[in-house]
């Protein structure tokens, strides 16, 4: 049942109905307006429902007391009306309350077809406001919840990056480059911008608090894949196999099997650490080409340890 209410179609139906149902019930005038009201006010997200609500409980407000003043004092016309959405949209884009003015500009015209203008109607016009805000809050607290599908798109990503990391390692011994590697990254790349915005739904889900972790995930794992585009350029320009390409590439592979949430990264980073002490005895290159292969060795290394100090500095920050 509650994952029939949260589609937005059956919301915004029910929404609707009721409101008017109620405003009937009550006897209010005009009750199908509270029904329009109702289906302008239902939104994506609980903390964006609230806010539209807020905003659009002022610009009634305001355009009620603004119109029962101007029909009193100049008459209800239509000459009368333009002066009050002369007024009304100004101070509407002045108090940031714009999501209000189309209901308010509504609101009005119930005054100007009036042939009474008293309290009852600014009484009758709160009401429908209220009621018609207040069924689509109902059913705004009836979201989507996106924390499972974030989770299927964390284990994607994080797939992806042990594809990419493995496919380099054998790049690296066999300097052949997978036809499809420009449309791994590219499927990652889009993932990663997807879940961005599934994070921006779920955090915005969240009424008292927001949490950090999603955004800081998807945030490291974009950076990551920066210096995964930055390895790929390095190891792209190899040409000749070495001592210190084999043991890089064994040490790649290892990083690609290793790649998932609970890992800190420590024990790789310390493993890089003695690697590139390794390296540092090693014999030097003997000739131009192996100078500049041993070069472009270590900015390949430099960017590999680049993307496990973005994992461990992650995971200490959600640890303390």
């Amino acid at each position: 049942m509650i994952k029939y209410l949260q589609s937005k179609t059956v919301k915004i139906t029910l929404s609707a109905t009721i409101a008017i149902i109620i405003s009937n019930y009550m006897g209010l005038e005009f009750g199908v307006t509270s029904g329009i009201i109702a289906i302008l006010s239902i939104q994506d997200t609980k903390k964006e429902s609230i806010l539209v609500a807020g905003r659009r409980i002022i610009a009634s407000t305001v355009a009620i007391l603004l119109s029962f003043m101007l029909y009193i004092l100049l008459g209800n016309n239509p000459i009368v009306f333009g002066l009050f959405l002369l007024i009304f949209i100004p101070i509407t884009n002045i108090l940031k309350t714009s999501e209000g003015m189309v209901i308010g500009a509504v609101l009005s015209t119930h005054l100007l077809i009036s042939t009474d203008i008293n309290i009852f109607w600014i009484i009758n016009e709160a009401k429908l406001t209220i009621i018609g805000i207040g069924v689509a809050m109902v059913f705004n607290l009836y979201t989507e919840s996106l924390e499972e599908d974030f989770e299927k798109n964390k284990e994607k990503i994080e797939e992806q990056y042990r594809l990419i990391l493995s496919d380099m390692a054998l790049s690296l011994i066999s300097q052949a480059v997978p036809i499809y590697e420009q449309e791994v990254i590219s499927s990652v790349e889009k993932l990663i911008k997807n879940t961005k915005l599934m994070v921006q739904i779920i955090n915005n889900n969240h009424l008292f608090k927001s949490n950090d972790y999603y955004v800081s995930y998807i945030d490291m794992r974009k950076i990551q894949l920066e210096a995964i585009k930055r390895m790929k350029r390095h190891f792209s320009r190899f040409y000749i196999t070495y001592d210190q390409t084999i043991i890089l590439s064994e040490f790649t592979n290892d990083v690609a099997t290793n790649i998932h949430e609970d890992n800190d990264c420590i024990e790789l980073i310390n493993k890089l650490t003695l690697l590139r002490k390794d390296y540092e005895i090693m014999a030097l290159p003997k000739n131009r080409n192996e100078f500049e292969n041993r070069a472009l060795l270590f900015l390949f290394l430099n960017d590999l340890e680049d993307f496990l100090i973005i994992k461990k500095e992650f995971k200490e920050c959600f640890e303390n």
